[in-house]
């Protein structure tokens, strides 16, 4: 009998991670299961994609044959979600961030490694073809002697596009923009450079959105930030932004004759290497597949294989130190 899996929290997000898993071969509607408390979102769940609702997480968590679930709900529930399910003998697939606080994290990968279940953290950024390309280049030393790295991730798309969400779900809940943005850059770094201690430094901060930003939150608040961290090796700067009228998604890493450059707003061709004595620009081929897809197969795999997960706990451990020392920068 095969076993089934469910989807917690059908949002926005978690819609689009029922929708890959869906998808993947061998979980039929029969197999999947989404979870809301909103009778609107399970709704929509099931015209969508056939699968049957829940509107309480107990159910799926008392259910012997659900095998694993996909948290994909507010975070500030996510730590009682996890160890109920972990206490179960689930598996689990959690979306950023996996939890609130360090402390709450430490003891969920304890309980996860105790109790020998897969927790995975939903990482797209990290699963995606070019950054997997990015980091097979840099282990064979396609850029050595890195001199500094830079992480962009500006455009104003959100505010032209998606002024509810940035009203009702960001500004109304004090998520400003680096709680938002910054957990991408810091899975990513951590990825591409295992071993090396990354600390922050200075962290500048800007709100242009007062007017629409809470009065409990208005001295905290930013929707642009400009962070720079430091390694024994080299200096990174980290640029984010929900205002900046100029919309980037890019990577750099540049040594004293080599800059290997990352784009992903390109439809194609998003590496390239740029020889800086001779001026020659080649591009990096890559694959082309739906990250998020990737994440599901992953997940999916190590669950059958017994593997052990790309973004593990320890690994998630090592993004919310760093991200904890970055809130706490001034």
């Amino acid at each position: 009998m095969q076993r089934k899996i469910a989807v917690l929290g059908l949002g926005w997000w978690g819609l689009k991670l029922a929708r890959v898993l869906a998808a993947q071969q061998g979980l039929g509607p029969g197999l999947m299961i989404g979870v809301d408390p909103l009778a609107s979102r399970r709704e929509e769940a099931e015209k969508m994609l056939g699968i049957g609702t829940v509107d309480d997480p107990r159910h799926i968590l008392d259910d012997e044959e659900v095998e694993a679930v996909v948290v994909a709900t507010p975070p500030p529930t996510h730590f009682g979600i996890m160890k109920a399910a972990f206490a179960a003998g689930k598996h689990v697939l959690v979306t950023k961030p996996p939890t609130s606080t360090l402390d709450e994290l430490e003891i969920l990968v304890h309980e996860a490694e105790t109790r020998r279940v897969v927790f995975m953290l939903d990482s797209t950024f990290v699963y995606s073809d070019p950054i997997q390309k990015i980091r097979e280049l840099l282990d064979e030393g396609a850029v050595s002697d890195i001199r500094f790295v830079q992480s962009l991730r500006y455009g104003n798309d959100l505010r032209l596009h998606h002024v509810s969400r940035l009203r009702e779900t960001m500004l109304t809940n004090g998520v400003d923009v680096v709680r938002d943005l910054v957990f991408h850059d810091l899975a990513i770094l951590i990825f591409l450079f295992p071993g090396i201690r990354i600390r922050p430094a200075a962290v500048h901060k800007a709100n242009t959105l007062a007017n629409f930003t809470p009065a409990e939150f208005a001295g905290t608040m930013c929707d642009t930030a400009f962070i720079r961290l430091e390694t024994d090796r080299f200096p990174i700067h980290i640029g984010l932004s929900w205002v900046l009228p100029e919309r980037r998604r890019e990577l750099l890493i540049a040594s004293a004759d080599v800059q290997l450059i990352y784009d992903d707003l390109k439809p194609d061709k998003k590496i390239s290497i740029f020889r800086i004595e001779d001026k020659h620009e080649e591009f990096v081929e890559h694959g082309r597949r739906e990250p998020l897809a990737l994440v599901v197969e992953h997940f999916l795999d190590c669950i059958k294989n017994g593997k052990r997960p790309m973004t593990d706990g320890r690994y998630m451990l090592d993004v919310m130190r760093l991200y904890d020392a970055i809130m706490e920068c001034r």
